[in-house]
């Protein structure tokens, strides 16, 4: 890859990251301070409408056998998604775990995509097996004798982290909290921004 490439890829995960650091913020906000649900009377709460495109003529595929064809538009349930965060205040845990992880999962892809993943920079690493455990329902899976490549500010990833939580649910406590997944998130920014040469390091771990 040439360096104006590597320049190139290192501004666009630049703006992904840092339009998710824009967009996290509203989320966690809208989390945790929820319409209490069980206030609104049934059918009043706000219905969220997602416009779907005009569908072509249908295709062979077994889904359509299963399943019928999209409507038009795709209604999301507020009211219920509201009333289950507002019945259960550990759901929070739940909703904020689901809205970081994507965030993570979208900029460690994207570093995959583009080769970026591969460098020995311990805090890459670090986002590598956070994805890891996040594909694996919030678990790590970390084989014993794994040497300690990766890290990120005081946060070390070794074998005795196989089987145990990423993200706490509000009753156990996590590997990390999700301040660190967003303060990773500000971090791996500020590295590209600076970073504007990378050098691959092969098939670290």
């Amino acid at each position: 890859m040439s360096n104006a490439c590597r320049e190139s890829t290192s501004l666009l995960a630049i703006h992904l990251i840092e339009e998710q650091l824009r967009v996290l913020p509203v989320s966690i906000a809208m989390i945790l301070q929820s319409t209490k649900a069980g206030d609104v009377e049934p059918g009043t709460a706000p219905v969220l409408m997602l416009h779907r495109k005009k569908k072509q003529a249908k295709t062979g595929s077994a889904g359509n056998i299963v399943v019928d064809n999209a409507q038009a538009t795709t209604v999301l349930d507020l009211q219920a998604s509201s009333k289950a965060l507002h019945e259960s205040p550990l759901q929070k845990m739940t909703y904020l775990r689901v809205v970081i992880s994507n965030a993570l999962l979208s900029v460690g892809m994207f570093l995959k995509e583009h080769n970026l993943a591969s460098m020995r920079t311990p805090e890459i690493q670090f986002l590598d097996h956070v994805m890891d455990a996040i594909l694996n329902a919030n678990t790590f899976k970390v084989e014993q004798g794994y040497m300690p490549m990766a890290s990120f500010d005081g946060l070390v990833i070794d074998s005795s982290l196989d089987g145990k939580p990423l993200f706490g649910d509000g009753k156990s406590e996590g590997f990390m909290e999700f301040g660190d997944a967003v303060a990773l998130l500000q971090w791996l920014a500020h590295y590209l921004h600076k970073e504007k040469h990378f050098v691959s390091g092969g098939d670290a771990g």
